[in-house]
C-alpha cells in the first residue's frame, strides 16, 4: 500500500535552507518507505515536482482545493520545516500557522510537528495562537532546547528535541564540489578557504506586515539601514584581518537570493568594504552540493543557520552570527556555543576583532573546532522512522 505523506514547511523557492530540510527529509521518508507518495505547499511547483519527486500544492488560494485534498486523504501530515512558529519578522505569522492547522486538523488524521523552529514569541498574541496550533498536532518536537523552552509552558504535551533534518541531507560528490569551487574562481591549492554566508539583518523589532510582502510593497526601504551599514563595515574588517594574517581566500555563499532577503547584494557590499582582493563568489541552489562545497572550507562564517549545519555534518569548522535564537540553541547543541555571537552584539560593540579571533582558532586548530553530527544524525533518523513506520492515532 501506497503511504500519503503531506508536508507543511518552509519556502523552497530561493531558500536553500529550507529546501535542504525538505530534501533530506523527502530522502528520509523514501529510506524507510520506497513507495510513500509524498505532496508538499510550494510556490515552485514544476521545479519542485522534479528535484523532491513529489506532488506540488500551489500556496494560497490556488493551492487550497487540493490542500484540503491531500489532506483529507493523508495517511500522515508533518508540519516542519524552517522557523515556522515564531514573531520576530511578523506578528501575523503565529496567527497564520495557527489557523492552517485548525481547518486542517478537521479534514486530516494526525499532524506530527516535526523538528519545528520556535521562538522568539514576544508577544501575547503569538502566545496564544501558538497554544491553539499546539493544540492540533498529536506530537510534537522542535529542533533545540531553546525552541523547547520556548513552546513548553504554552502546551501540557512532551515535547521532544529532534535535530533539524538538514543535518541528514546527503552530499553531492567531492569532485562536483571541487568543480564548482574552481568555476567560481577560488583556488583548490591548499590556499586556506574560508566560506561567508551573511544577510540583511533587521530582526530587533516585529512588524504587522511580514517582511516579504512590506518589501513588494516599498514599505520599510530603511530599516535597519544604520545598523546593516555597521554590519558591512565591521564584517570587512574582520575578513580583511583573516585574509591578511593567513592569505585566506574568501568564498561568498549565499543562500537565500530572492528580492525581499537577497543575500547576495549583502554578500557583494561586504565584498567591496574588504581591502583583501582574495575573495570569489558562488551561487548554489543545490544543498547537496553546498553542503558538499562546505567539506572543502576551512572555515565557514554562518550569518544563516543552514550553511553552519551544512558545514558542520561535513566536519568543518564553523562560526556564528546569530540573528535570532534558533543560533545559540543549534550550536549548543553542537557544543560549539563558544563559536557563535550575537549579531547585535557584533554590531552594537564593533566586535570585528573578536569575530577575526574566532575565525583565526578554527584556522589554527581546526581538530579542535571540528563539530561532529553522528549522534544528532541518529536522533533525527530515529524519530522521522517512528512517525513513518508507527503513525500516531492521535
Amino acid at each position: 500500500m501506497t503511504r500519503k505523506v503531506l508536508i507543511l514547511a518552509g519556502d523552497t523557492d530561493g531558500n536553500l535552507g529550507d529546501l535542504a530540510i525538505v530534501t533530506a527529509t523527502c530522502d528520509h521518508i523514501r529510506r524507510v518507505d520506497p513507495h510513500s507518495s509524498i505532496s508538499i505547499v510550494t510556490s515552485s511547483g514544476a521545479r519542485d515536482r522534479g528535484r523532491l519527486d513529489i506532488a506540488p500544492i500551489a500556496r494560497g488560494w490556488r493551492g487550497i482545493a487540493a490542500l484540503f485534498n491531500s489532506a483529507r486523504h493523508a495517511d500522515l501530515v508533518i508540519c516542519g520545516g524552517g522557523g515556522l512558529f515564531q514573531d520576530d519578522d511578523s506578528l501575523l505569522k503565529m496567527p497564520y500557522w495557527a489557523v492552517r492547522l485548525l481547518f486542517l486538523r478537521l479534514l486530516s488524521g494526525p499532524i506530527e510537528g516535526l523538528s519545528i523552529g520556535a521562538g522568539p514569541l514576544d508577544h501575547v498574541v503569538s502566545r496564544y495562537f501558538a497554544r491553539v496550533a499546539l493544540r492540533q498536532l498529536s506530537g510534537v518536537s522542535v529542533r533545540d532546547s531553546l525552541a523547547q523552552s520556548v513552546l513548553a509552558p504554552l502546551t501540557r504535551k512532551n515535547i521532544e528535541v529532534v535535530p533539524d533534518p538538514a543535518f541528514l541531507l546527503a552530499a553531492a560528490s567531492e569532485s562536483q564540489a571541487r568543480s564548482a569551487l574552481e568555476n567560481s574562481g577560488a583556488p583548490t591549492d591548499g590556499t586556506p578557504l574560508v566560506g561567508v554566508a551573511v544577510r540583511r539583518w533587521f530582526h530587533k523589532n516585529s512588524s504587522l506586515i511580514p517582511y516579504k510582502y512590506a518589501s513588494k510593497l516599498g514599505l520599510q526601504k530603511n530599516r535597519g539601514q544604520r545598523e546593516m551599514s555597521a554590519f558591512v563595515r565591521l564584517a570587512a574588517e574582520a575578513l580583511d584581518e583573516v585574509a591578511e594574517q593567513t592569505n585566506a581566500h574568501v568564498v561568498f555563499m549565499p543562500t537565500y537570493n530572492v528580492g525581499h532577503e537577497a543575500d547576495i547584494e549583502v554578500c557583494e557590499a561586504v565584498a567591496r568594504k574588504m581591502r583583501s582582493r582574495n575573495c570569489s563568489f558562488l551561487l548554489l541552489d543545490n544543498p547537496q552540493l553546498y553542503k558538499a562545497v562546505t567539506g572543502l572550507l576551512d572555515a565557514m562564517l554562518c550569518g544563516r543557520m543552514h550553511p553552519a549545519i551544512l558545514a558542520a555534518g561535513q566536519g568543518t569548522p564553523i562560526v556564528g552570527l546569530a540573528y535570532n535564537q534558533k543560533f545559540f540553541g543549534t550550536f549548543s547543541m553542537l557544543e560549539q556555543s563558544d563559536r557563535c555571537m550575537s549579531i547585535s552584539d557584533f554590531v552594537d560593540n564593533g566586535s570585528s576583532g573578536q569575530l577575526s579571533q574566532m575565525l583565526l582558532a578554527a584556522l589554527a586548530e581546526p581538530e579542535k573546532y571540528r563539530p561532529e553530527t553522528t549522534a544528532i544524525e541518529r536522533r533525527t533518523k530515529r524519530y522521522i522512522d517512528k512517525l513513518i513506520i508507527e503513525p500516531s492515532k492521535g
